[in-house]
């Protein structure tokens, strides 16, 4: 994990998923060694204002804890003029920096995140006290911002379990701290927090962890049971008690018995598997099956970043199944030595899969090979 170690030193890591992950916030101080102007800076904003046709609510302002409706955007100047918080949703969808940080970040959490970026003014505050409903690090960019954290009042709140509709814990702060650039607060989903910004403009983002809960896998669960008829037909009427009872008690029995007759972890990881998308999902005019091979066997080629890749040995035993991005290949004839060698490094070219495949003709399987993987977009050219 070690774009979220990057993220946290100088903490240790370890003492991170021991102490406070879903449990305690903490503030992690840069002490010099880390800063985010790679990732986000007020040029980079003026570049999304200025360049980009950002629509509410992709871009809305907020104050004294209230989200302005879309006619404050019309003047955004005059809004940041009177003190209203800016805020850009998924700036991990327009920044590609961004990009490859949450794309890393997701490869090691092994779920979604989305990155919000906050522009704040001095001594206003945005929002009041609240919580959310996705695990929290604040990545201070530039200025200087004062937070404050509260424990939860109820545990583990799902995406529907809003903090507006509860009242704010009546306790003191738990954690007061004050970010300067580089410094990091992690807030765990459910504790409540709000900010003000100190004497001068602050600069955030907001990288959100989405993490899979027991109510998810059980609504994955439901998705697959949805295709079988049995679960599918009418309860018996309520007319007589005991049927229904007794209908109840043999769905319960034949779902012991689908969950027995089946490796549901295993399938569920490959169903959070195939959520994930690359980065950069497009490679033309190569995808499209032309000009694959410009270098002939030297081409180099290379494996997309931050992808969780399965593989498995066809029920035959002859060739393997790659599973990546949601997509399934199937190569038949190909070694454990290939499919071990593709995936261990991020470049190669085609004379290493002729090292790797020894027996293999270029033109006649190699070829096919590299470009049924190019098209289908597990490997890139170049």
């Amino acid at each position: 994990m070690r774009s979220i170690a990057n993220l946290l030193q100088p903490y240790n890591l370890k003492d991170f998923l021991d102490d406070n992950w879903t449990t305690k916030a903490v503030v992690i101080p840069s002490e010099g060694k880390k800063d985010f102007s790679h990732l986000f800076s007020w040029e980079k904003l003026n570049y999304l204002l200025n360049f980009h046709e950002l629509k509410y609510p992709e871009i809305r302002l907020a104050i004294g804890g209230k989200v302005l409706d879309e006619s404050a955007n019309e003047n955004l100047i005059k809004s940041c003029q009177s003190g209203a918080t800016l805020i850009i949703n998924e700036v991990h969808k327009l920044i590609p920096e961004i990009a490859l940080f949450a794309a890393e970040i997701k490869s090691d959490f092994g779920y979604g995140n989305q990155v919000n970026a906050y522009c704040s003014w001095p001594e206003k505050q945005g929002f009041f006290s609240h919580y959310d409903t996705h695990e929290v690090f604040i990545l201070q960019v530039d200025g200087i911002k004062q937070w404050y954290v509260f424990e939860d009042t109820i545990k583990c709140p799902l995406k529907d379990q809003k903090s507006s509709s509860f009242p704010p814990p009546e306790t003191e702060a738990y954690l007061s701290c004050i970010l300067h650039p580089g410094d990091v607060l992690y807030i765990p989903r459910g504790h409540w927090h709000y900010a003000v910004a100190c004497e001068e403009p602050s600069l955030h983002l907001t990288l959100g962890i989405h993490c899979k809960t027991g109510i998810d896998f059980l609504e994955w669960l439901v998705s697959e049971l949805r295709e079988q008829s049995d679960w599918r037909k009418s309860l018996p009427l309520r007319t007589n008690p005991d049927s229904i009872n007794a209908n109840v008690n043999s769905l319960i029995a034949q779902l012991h018995r689908y969950a027995n007759s089946k490796n549901l972890a295993d399938e569920y990881s490959s169903y959070l598997d195939s959520l994930g998308k690359p980065v950069a999902k497009y490679s033309l005019p190569h995808q499209a099956g032309f000009n694959i091979f410009p270098c002939g066997v030297q081409t180099k080629f290379r494996i997309p970043k931050f992808q969780r890749v399965r593989i498995h040995e066809l029920s035959d035993g002859g060739g393997y199944k790659i599973v990546v991005a949601g997509k399934e290949v199937s190569l038949r004839g190909v070694t454990a030595k290939f499919t071990d060698n593709l995936f261990s490094t991020e470049f190669f070219t085609g004379e290493d899969v002729m090292d790797w495949l020894p027996d293999y003709d270029w033109e006649i399987d190699v070829v096919p090979l590299l470009s049924k993987l190019v098209v289908e977009g597990i490997i890139f050219v170049g």
